[in-house]
């Protein structure tokens, strides 16, 4: 019972993580895409900003909870 309890709390803490690096990554994504377009920087600047905002949201879930497991995002190790 005690061992559901706890991991009914990771889940819940992992859940809430996800929510927040879903929420920082659509912030810095509209944040870029303003620059882009304001600064004048040209589509190949602003596709290689989104591609590198993707990537590190990426990162940042592989390296801060384990929710890369299904899909395309398999770790390898």
């Amino acid at each position: 019972m005690e061992e559901t309890n706890n991991q009914e709390l990771k889940n819940a803490q992992r859940r809430k993580l996800n929510r927040t690096l879903d929420a920082v990554g659509w912030g810095v994504f509209f944040i870029w895409i303003g620059i882009a377009f304001l600064a004048d920087l040209g589509w190949g600047v602003g596709f290689i900003g989104v591609g590198l905002i993707i990537l590190g949201a990426l990162v940042a879930r592989i390296y801060l909870t384990n929710l890369s497991r299904s899909g395309t995002t398999k770790e390898c190790y």
